[in-house]
């Protein structure tokens, strides 16, 4: 669209001459180039990243650029006839570049504003991705056994017999103390009593009857 204004201002009025005019196709192109590549490039990058504002502000820059281009510099001389008009809006140019200007405040409100989202979000992705590098490391357990080839001696922790059915539930038999005459045995504790006492002194346990003698 500038090319073809630019184009028909050229073709109506071939007297009108600026700084620019020789080349303005030129500069046309290539400034509205750059305009949109730093464009583009600004919307790929979140914002809040050093990149979105570095772009941002590229492409103001050669905005400004090419306003400053397609205006001549502000100024522009016509010839009509045997009269030589020359026009200065170089005033008026400057004050459209500080408005348009004015919008890398926008930028970097924009960048300001979603700086500590942006650094949230990145100290997020660094505890990820160092939490699966961590996973990525750890050894991986030994594989346990089936417990089809298990036995139980490879599951018992300590050493045992076997013993026989018949020796299940069965204590051995205290060893045999010689006793004086007239005295028993306590089974609770093994302390010697008389014969005629009921209670064992030692222990305090009963003595079974059959086992009290009365002289």
């Amino acid at each position: 669209m500038p090319y073809v204004l630019v184009d028909l201002v050229t073709t109506n009025y071939p007297q009108l001459a600026t700084a620019f005019m020789a080349n303005i196709v030129s500069f046309i192109f290539f400034f509205g180039g750059m305009i949109v590549a730093s464009s583009t490039l600004e919307a790929i990058h979140r914002p809040g990243t050093y990149l979105r504002l570095m772009f941002g502000l590229t492409a103001l820059a050669f905005l400004c650029m090419w306003i400053f281009v397609i205006f001549g510099g502000g100024i522009a001389e016509i010839d009509y006839g045997p009269y030589n008009v020359r026009f200065d809006m170089s005033k008026i140019l400057y004050i459209m570049l500080i408005g348009i200007s004015l919008k890398g405040l926008l930028v970097y409100s924009t960048f300001s504003t979603s700086r500590k989202a942006e650094i949230k979000r990145a100290r997020i992705r660094r505890v990820e991705e160092a939490k699966k590098r961590t996973a990525g490391s750890k050894p991986r357990p030994a594989t346990q056994p089936s417990h089809a080839d298990v036995s139980f001696a490879q599951m018992a922790r300590a050493e045992f017999d076997v013993t026989a059915d018949d020796a299940v539930g069965f204590a051995s038999a205290p060893p045999e103390r010689h006793l004086e005459p007239g005295m028993k045995l306590c089974e609770v504790c093994g302390a010697k009593a008389p014969v005629k006492d009921y209670v064992c002194k030692g222990c305090g346990a009963w003595f079974p009857k059959d086992s009290v003698i009365r002289e």
